[in-house]
C-alpha cells in the first residue's frame, strides 16, 4: 500500500513537471513574436510607395483619303471633332500635320487641311500653331493625313495584394496598402499639369482692397453681409400626441 502511494505522488510529480514546462514553452514562444515584431520597422506612406508618375503621350489621328478625295462620314467628323477639342482642352505645344512625301492625292490632302483649320476656327483656335511636315511611304501602301499632338498625362499604377488582409500580427498595413486608393486618384486627374507645379494667383482686387480699409477706418463691419434666406432650426421642445 505504501509502494502504490509513492508511485502516485512520482506521476503526479511527473505530470506537474510536464505542464510547467509546456507552459514555459508556450510563453517563450509569444515572448519571441512580440520580440520579434517589436524591433520591425514602419512602412513609409503610401505617398512615397505608390507615386503619381506624369509621362508624355503623342495622341494621333489618321485621315484616309481615295481617288476622289476625303469625304468623311459623320462618324468620322464627330471623331474630328472629339480629337481637336481634346487638342485644344489638354494639348502640349503645335498641331502636327503630317502628310505623305511621295505627293500622292494632293487633292485629299488639301481638303483635310482645310477640314482642321475649319474645326479650329469653331473651337476659338484659329491662331493655333499648326507645324506641316512629311513622312516616307511605300509605294501602293495606305498614306494617310496623320494629324497628331503632345499631351501630359499620369501613368497607370498596376496594383497586386502583397500579402493577405488578415495578416496583422505585426499591427502594420501590408506592402501594398493604398496603391488602389492613389491609382483611382491618378485616374481621375484631368490636368496632370497641376502635379507639377501650382496654378498661379490672379492679382488681389484694389477696389475690393480699398473698400475693406474704408469701412475698417469707419468702424464698420468688412464682411460681406449675407443675403437674406430661409434659415431652419431644431428646437429640442414640441408637442406629443
Amino acid at each position: 500500500m505504501q509502494g502504490k502511494n509513492n508511485q502516485c505522488r512520482k506521476n503526479k510529480g511527473n505530470l506537474m513537471k510536464l505542464k510547467i514546462a509546456v507552459f514555459s514553452g508556450v510563453t517563450a514562444i509569444l515572448l519571441g513574436g512580440c520580440t520579434m515584431t517589436m524591433h520591425q520597422a514602419s512602412y513609409p506612406p503610401t505617398v512615397l510607395r505608390n507615386k503619381i508618375t506624369v509621362a508624355e503621350t503623342v495622341e494621333r489621328l489618321e485621315l484616309y483619303t481615295g481617288q476622289a478625295g476625303m469625304h468623311l462620314s459623320a462618324r468620322d467628323r464627330d471623331a474630328v471633332g472629339d480629337f481637336l477639342a481634346q487638342y485644344a482642352a489638354s494639348g502640349e505645344g503645335p498641331l502636327y500635320v503630317n502628310v505623305p512625301a511621295s505627293g500622292q492625292n494632293n487633292r485629299g490632302v488639301a481638303q483635310a487641311n482645310s477640314i482642321i483649320q475649319s474645326y479650329l476656327v469653331r473651337l476659338g483656335m484659329s491662331g493655333a500653331a499648326i507645324q506641316s511636315g512629311q513622312y516616307p511611304t511605300m509605294p501602293g501602301a495606305p498614306a494617310p493625313v496623320i494629324v497628331s499632338y503632345r499631351r501630359l498625362t499620369t501613368a497607370p499604377i498596376s496594383c497586386h495584394q502583397g500579402a493577405s488582409l488578415t495578416h496583422t500580427g505585426n499591427n502594420q498595413p501590408y506592402e501594398n496598402f493604398g496603391c488602389a486608393q492613389t491609382a483611382n486618384l491618378a485616374a481621375l486627374i484631368d490636368n496632370p499639369r497641376q502635379l507639377l507645379a501650382p496654378y498661379a494667383f490672379d492679382n488681389a482686387s484694389a477696389i475690393r482692397r480699398m473698400t475693406v480699409i474704408d469701412k475698417y477706418i469707419a468702424g464698420e463691419a468688412t464682411a460681406t453681409p449675407i443675403p437674406d434666406r430661409q434659415e431652419v432650426s431644431a428646437g429640442t421642445g414640441g408637442g406629443g400626441g
